[in-house]
């Protein structure tokens, strides 16, 4: 088995099909343009900074063809992608980049400022810039076309680490294998029916498993292509998917809204759309009925966690139902005790397959909690019908999900109680009309203290994401505990405080 060789495999067979339309620099790249571009890099990755099997390779950029040359060129060798989350403060990025201990860090020229602020918090590796400022091509591109050295990487091996945010408030690198990234590619070619003739626009960020394993190697997998864009925009969403004929999509219900509100939908041409997919928050029922009647599109609602798939179910169920399982997965319903509970009932979801992580790097503990007896224990809530099809109907974990990001209290509770002004502090989502959900601090001033929504804001904003940053404040004389554990009572939060607003 050639582990990481696909657009290889299709540079022999298939040429001049097109695999990557890259819409940011304005090229078309053929699969023999990429394999040759990927022999490049793999050249300089051995050669220049004596990557080796094994070690761990990071990036720090936005979305650009080079990171995807980097990540094919890293699996020849049987290195390990880490792609970084932009988003982060500096001293989160710092956390990762210690955890990964990478051998070489690429980075863009939009990111030179942070890399340097990294570079004084962690040891990057070598750093390697993508895109030189003076317009010169970058080292790599020079670095021969010779052939590489076959070596044997197992499906065992990790191929890619995407950290997540945890419960516990530290990120997980979650451990991407060979196996797993190819059980998923086969499991969404057969499951959803991927053609050789598809297109998608990846505009997801390439630190999120949706930007690599929803559609991008699926179909970098069955001979199809990718139209690459820096990120999400609306309006150039429309015309690409028009100008393009793009057949397939993904997005978060806040995307479909933003497609929606652009002027531009009316006119816009979108016959070419096979399906839609939605993921990372339920969909409202106002969303799947204009897409239905105004385009004549249905909107598929996945579900997928970066430590399975992420595309676990055939989405062919009716609305409000994920459907059912994909052809090569396994799954379970169990109540606390872990006994399996009958149709109709509620009860965790587990899951099983070759598409599993293989646990968190470094984090042996944790993936032994997450992944037990081949299980991995999702921590959501779902109902399954008597056709065995599933619906997702709520989350046992403490997150909300903003924007189709997976946001964790925990996080933002650890950072916000180093606050001077802060005794106690407890996070919580509310509703919100564009994100779906955002963050609400509950917090318990310290006597005399005073803390107001925009000192805490940019208290938060040396130390987390935008994205994280809770949009409320609210301040209490004490926060609800359970009187065995003392944990806080989040359920009691949400009765008194779970409104958008600051009371």
């Amino acid at each position: 088995m050639r582990y990481g060789d696909w657009i290889g495999r299709w540079a022999q067979s298939v040429p001049d099909r097109e695999a990557l339309v890259d819409a940011i620099a304005n090229r078309r790249l053929t699969y023999r343009d990429m394999a040759r571009q990927i022999t490049r890099m793999a050249n300089y990755l051995r050669r220049e900074l004596q990557i080796k099997q094994g070690d761990r390779v990071a990036v720090l950029a936005l979305n650009r063809a080079d990171t995807i040359i980097l990540f094919f060129a890293a699996s020849r060798l049987g290195a390990i992608l880490v792609p970084l989350n932009h988003r982060l403060a500096p001293a989160e990025m710092a956390y990762l980049v210690e955890d990964a201990a990478p051998a070489a860090l690429f980075f863009d020229a939009e990111h030179r400022a942070a890399m340097d602020k990294l570079s004084e918090r962690a040891a990057v590796g070598k750093a390697v810039c993508m895109n030189l400022e003076d317009g010169r091509r970058p080292a790599w591109q020079e670095a021969g076309e010779d052939p590489l050295p076959q070596l044997e990487i197992r499906g065992r091996a990790p191929q890619l680490i995407i950290y997540t945010s945890g419960t516990t408030g530290l990120p997980k690198g979650v451990i991407l294998t060979h196996r797993m990234i190819l059980a998923n590619a086969v499991n969404t070619h057969i499951g959803w029916d991927l053609r050789a003739d598809d297109r998608t626009i990846l505009h997801s960020a390439l630190f999120y498993t949706a930007g690599w394993n929803i559609f991008t190697l699926p179909l970098f997998h069955c001979r199809a292509a990718n139209v690459l864009v820096r990120g999400f925009d609306a309006d150039l969403i429309l015309d690409l998917i028009q100008a393009e004929r793009v057949t397939v999509f993904f997005g978060v219900p806040t995307m479909y809204q933003m497609l929606l509100d652009s002027p531009r939908f009316a006119a816009a041409d979108l016959s070419s759309i096979r399906f839609m997919v939605s993921g990372g928050a339920p969909l409202p029922l106002a969303l799947f009925e204009a897409y239905q009647t105004q385009k004549g599109i249905r909107l598929w609602e996945g579900y997928g966690l970066t430590e399975a798939g992420p595309n676990n179910f055939l989405a062919n169920g009716p609305r409000g139902s994920v459907g059912h399982p994909m052809p090569h997965v396994d799954m379970r319903l169990v109540d606390g005790r872990g006994r399996q509970v009958p149709a109709g009932r509620d009860g965790e979801l587990l899951i099983r397959g070759e598409h599993l992580c293989a646990g968190y790097w470094n984090k042996p503990e944790e993936s032994r909690n997450a992944i037990r007896s081949g299980w991995l224990h999702t921590g959501d809530l779902a109902r399954m019908d008597d056709a065995g099809r599933y619906a997702i109907v709520g989350r046992k974990k403490d997150m909300f999900i903003s924007g189709g990001i997976n946001v964790y209290p925990a996080e933002i509770e650890r950072v916000l109680e180093t606050h001077p002004a802060v005794a106690a502090a407890a996070v919580i989502g509310v509703a919100d009309e564009k994100w779906g959900e955002v963050g609400k601090a509950i917090v318990v001033p310290k006597a005399g203290a005073a803390l107001a929504l925009n000192e805490m804001q940019r208290f938060l904003q040396d130390h987390l994401g935008k994205f994280k940053i809770p949009k409320y404040l609210t301040l209490v004389a004490e926060l609800p505990h359970t009187a065995a554990s003392g944990k806080v009572q989040k359920f009691i939060l949400q009765q008194r405080h779970g409104r958008p607003d600051n009371s």
